[in-house]
C-alpha cells in the first residue's frame, strides 16, 4: 500500500466515477483490489481519451511488482522487435517501422509502453497476426488446416451470450470486412481466435492487459479462453452516453457528468 500511496501522491487521478457492484469506490480503493490479482483486464474504446488516461494511471500504480504489460495493439509476430526496443538494441523508429503500430499508437499507447520501457517491465505483443484472423473470417477454421499453432490451441466457443452480442454487433454494423460481405459465424470464429491467442500469450504472466472492451466485458472474450481457475479482474471504461450495469465488469469507470 505504501507504493500505491506514493503513486497517488505524485499522479493526478483521472476524472470519472468508479463503480464496483452497487458501490462507488475511490481510485485508491480500486487499486488495493487490483494489486492482489494476477491478471487485470482493462477494456477500452480505442479512441477514448479518458480510457487512455485511466490505463496509464493504473499501469503506473501496478507496474512496480514485476508485472508485464499485455497489449491487444501489437501482434505476436512482432514480439522480437518489441523486446529489442525495450532492451535498447534498436531505436524507437526501427521498432515502429517493424511492428505495425496502430495509427493512434504515438498519442494513446506510447506513454504506457514508455513507462514500461523506463522501469524494465516486460511488454507482451498479445494479438494474433491479422493475416490469420482474416483467413478465418473469410474461410472458417478450415483455412488454418495444417497450421501448427492452431492445432495446439484450445478454443472455447461455449459462451452463448458472447456469441449473441457479437452477431448482434455485426448485424448493426452491416457485417463484412473491408467492404466485403462475410459469413457472421466465420467472423465470430476469427474473434474467438483473437481471444484464444491473447489468452495464451499471458498463460503464465502476472499482467495488466489492455484490450478493446468487447474482449473482456461481461467476463467474456479473453477470460473465456483462460485456463480454468486463473485469477483475474476486469475493469471497463465507459464512454459518454453508455449505460452503467454492474454486470459489465468488476469495476466500471463512468465519465463525469458534464453540466450545461
Amino acid at each position: 500500500m505504501l507504493f500505491l500511496s506514493a503513486v497517488l501522491a505524485m499522479t493526478v487521478v483521472p476524472d470519472g466515477v468508479i463503480h464496483h457492484g452497487d458501490s462507488t469506490l475511490t481510485a485508491a480503493e480500486m487499486l488495493e483490489y487490483l494489486q492482489k490479482t494476477d491478471v487485470i483486464f482493462i477494456g477500452e474504446k480505442h479512441d477514448d481519451p479518458l480510457a487512455h488516461e485511466w490505463e496509464l494511471f493504473i499501469w503506473q500504480a501496478l507496474s512496480a511488482d514485476g508485472r508485464a504489460l499485455a497489449l491487444e495493439m501489437f501482434e505476436t509476430d512482432v514480439q522480437e522487435y518489441l523486446d529489442d526496443y525495450l532492451a535498447g538494441e534498436i531505436s524507437e523508429q526501427e521498432f515502429l517501422e517493424a511492428s505495425r503500430p496502430w495509427g493512434n499508437y504515438t498519442g494513446d499507447y506510447a506513454p504506457i509502453v514508455e513507462f514500461a520501457h523506463e522501469n524494465g517491465n516486460r511488454v507482451i505483443a498479445a494479438n494474433v497476426p491479422r493475416t490469420y484472423a482474416a483467413m478465418v473470417a473469410r474461410g472458417g477454421w478450415e483455412s488454418l488446416s495444417g497450421e501448427t499453432f492452431f492445432e495446439e490451441l484450445d478454443v472455447d466457443s461455449t459462451n452463448a451470450l458472447y456469441h449473441e452480442m457479437f452477431i448482434a454487433t455485426m448485424d448493426a454494423l452491416g457485417g463484412g470486412m473491408g467492404g466485403m460481405p462475410m459469413n457472421p459465424e466465420d467472423m465470430y470464429k476469427a474473434q474467438l481466435l483473437k481471444d484464444a491467442i491473447m489468452a495464451a500469450s499471458i498463460s503464465t504472466e502476472r499482467c495488466v492487459f489492455i484490450c478493446g472492451s468487447f474482449h473482456s466485458d461481461y467476463h467474456s472474450g479473453i477470460p473465456d479462453q483462460l485456463e480454468s481457475g486463473r485469477d483475474y479482474i476486469t475493469v471497463s471504461i465507459l464512454t459518454e452516453g453508455e449505460e452503467y450495469s454492474p454486470e459489465i465488469a468488476d469495476f466500471v469507470i463512468v465519465p463525469p457528468v458534464v453540466s450545461d
